[in-house]
C-alpha cells in the first residue's frame, strides 16, 4: 500500500496534490492508499472532509491511521490500529474537584434519578440497535471481484461466490467468506468488530485485515499460501490456520 501523510497547512498540501495530479493524472490509479493524519490537528469532521476531498480526486483510500479507534464511522475508511499512534490532545483546563464544589442532598437525589432514567434509556436503545444489526442480511456477490473493483459493506458479512483478483478490494463490517482465491485485499471487521473472520478456499492475498489490524503479503507464511484457510484476530495479532 502507498501511504499519504498530509501536512499543515492542509490547503497548501491539497494544492501540491492537485499539481501532482495535473502532471500525472494516473499516479494514484489502481493503488491502495492509507492516509496518515497524525501530523494534523484535525477533529473527526475535518478528517471526514479530507477523505471526501481525496475521493473527489480519485484517490482510493483503503485505511486511515493516526486517529482514535473510537472515531470509526461509516463516513471514514477503516481505521488501522497498528499504525502510528494518534496524537493526544491536551485536556482542557477546568476547576478541580475541590473547586467545583459538592452537590446538596436534594441535588444528589435529582442527579441519581436522572442517571437511572438515562441508564434505562441507553440500555433500551442498545437493545434496539443490536436487534436492528442482527436483521441486516449479508451481502452475497455471485461473481468474481475483478481488478480495480471495490466491494464495501459496513453493515455486516460479505460472501463472494468466486475469486478476488489482485488489485481488488473487499471491505466488510463483519466477516468475509470467499469461495475462491483471494489475490487482492480483504478487510473484515472494518469498523472495530474484532470477532470478524476471513474464510477463503485459496490464499494468495495482497493484504488481510481484521478489526483494524492488518497483515501484508510478505508477512503470510509460505506454508499457508495456496491453501484453504481462515483468519481471525487474537491478542491484536492476525492468526491464520488451514481449514483442511
Amino acid at each position: 500500500m502507498l501511504a499519504l501523510e498530509p501536512d499543515a497547512p492542509l490547503s497548501g498540501w491539497i494544492a501540491r496534490l492537485d499539481a501532482c495530479l495535473a502532471h500525472s493524472p494516473a499516479f494514484f490509479a489502481r493503488k491502495a492508499i492509507v492516509i496518515d493524519v497524525s501530523g494534523l490537528a484535525l477533529e473527526r469532521s475535518g478528517v471526514v472532509g479530507l477523505v471526501e476531498q481525496l475521493s473527489e480526486r480519485g484517490v482510493r483510500i483503503m485505511g486511515l491511521t493516526g486517529v482514535e479507534p473510537s472515531w470509526a464511522c461509516a463516513d471514514l475508511p477503516p481505521i488501522l490500529t497498528n499504525g502510528r499512534p494518534a496524537p493526544v490532545a491536551d485536556a482542557p483546563s477546568g476547576p478541580s474537584d475541590a473547586e467545583a464544589g459538592t452537590l446538596t442532598t436534594s441535588e444528589q437525589t435529582a442527579f441519581d434519578e436522572i442517571a437511572r432514567t438515562l441508564g434505562a434509556s441507553e440500555r433500551s436503545a442498545a437493545v434496539d440497535e443490536a436487534a436492528e444489526q442482527k436483521s441486516v442480511a449479508p451481502l452475497v456477490v455471485d461473481a468474481p471481484v475483478r481488478s480495480g473493483q471495490s466491494i464495501f459493506f459496513p453493515e455486516g458479512d460479505v460472501t463472494v461466490i468466486g475469486s478476488i483478483s489482485s488489485g481488488a478490494d473487499v471491505v466488510a463490517g463483519g466477516s468475509i467468506h470467499v469461495y475462491g482465491t483471494v489475490r487482492g485485499r480483504v478487510m473484515a471487521g472494518a469498523y472495530g468488530e474484532t470477532r470478524a473472520r476471513i474464510f477463503c478456499r485459496r490464499l494468495e492475498a495482497e493484504l488481510l485485515a481484521v478489526g483494524g489490524f492488518y497483515m501484508t503479503a510478505d508477512e503470510i507464511r509460505d506454508d499457508l499460501r495456496g491453501q484453504a484457510v481462515h483468519a481471525w484476530l487474537q491478542d491484536e495479532t492476525i492468526k491464520i490456520s488451514k481449514l483442511d
